[in-house]
């Protein structure tokens, strides 16, 4: 039992994260780079999107996914895929704001950039290389975000024993089964587990001092 949930954590929460980068990134770049009309709009909506509830999110995602919802026909409701997509809709607001916090002094890289003739791919991997740290620390939040998130997941999911349990939901059912040593042996896992991720991200960013 334990095997399946922890491999149905890192199922559900790798890709969403990756998924969550990518969108969220590009989306946090443009917001900075970028002066257009209506951006302070956006800008607020992000804020306010960054503090979704999880269960409003999950409810947003069930009634889409549901048979009578726009997006129903994709059956895809109470799988590890509806459990992404509830997943990514609360990790990319988080990582749109860390990436405008993130990338400072850009504009100044950007210029640089310029007067070096730096243009196309290797404009995109000098920033890449510029902000790395930066880039990382979004990824351990999404991560932290992503393996912490119970409520979404547990509507979209439904909580299914072999198909979509994973440590955060595993953990409430042994709740209310009164089988508080497995709850807290499941949160231990759960620890770890985000500790071994944060630990080696750090590591591959050099981060760790002593």
């Amino acid at each position: 039992m334990l095997a399946n949930v922890v491999v149905s954590t890192l199922i559900v929460c790798i890709p969403s994260t990756i998924v969550s980068i990518i969108i969220g990134v590009p989306i946090g770049y443009f917001l900075k780079i970028k002066r257009f009309k209506g951006r302070k709009f956006v800008l607020r909506l992000v804020y306010t999107l960054s503090g979704l509830p999880p269960v409003l999110a999950g409810l947003l995602v069930y009634i889409i996914l549901s048979k009578k919802g726009p997006l129903g026909f994709l059956d895809i409701l109470f799988t590890k895929w509806a459990m992404i997509i509830a997943q990514v809709i609360l990790i990319v607001p988080i990582v749109v704001l860390y990436t405008l916090s993130g990338l400072k002094n850009v504009q100044l890289v950007l210029d640089n950039l310029d007067y070096l003739n730096v243009e196309g791919k290797k404009r995109y991997i000098a920033l890449i290389k510029e902000y790395s740290k930066e880039l990382v620390y979004a990824t351990i939040l999404g991560l932290s975000r992503s393996i912490s998130e119970v409520g979404a997941v547990l509507i979209v999911g439904g909580n299914i024993e072999g198909e979509t349990r994973i440590l955060t939901t595993a953990i409430i059912y042994e709740i209310t089964k009164g089988e508080f040593s497995m709850a807290l042996l499941l949160g231990m896992v759960l620890l770890i587990i985000s500790f071994a991720f944060n630990t080696i991200l750090q590591i591959l960013q050099g981060d760790i001092v002593d």
